[in-house]
């Protein structure tokens, strides 16, 4: 084994042992969250603009694509906090 890949080696076990897990795991949830919710809000506004332009319920849609815009927001302030 060469000394540069020796070294490099030593960096990344120093930079391992130093990783911040729980700063981690906060920014996992968090992606996550936001993963799941925009996959949500598009579902509800894919089947709003469906109910208003093509099933000719527009009432439905806006109400569909209204929802879908203010479920996020709405979820992540009455999300429990973590107490730190």
């Amino acid at each position: 084994m060469r000394d540069e890949d020796r070294i490099d080696m030593q960096e990344a076990e120093e930079r391992h042992e130093a990783m911040d897990y729980a700063q981690h795991e906060g920014t996992w949830q968090n992606v996550t969250w936001l993963v799941k919710w925009a996959i949500i809000q598009l579902a509800l506004i894919v089947v709003g603009l469906y109910s208003a332009v093509i099933a000719g319920n527009p009432l439905l849609g806006v109400l569909l694509i209204i929802i879908g815009l203010v479920a996020p927001v709405a979820a992540r302030i009455m999300a429990p906090r973590a107490m730190a």
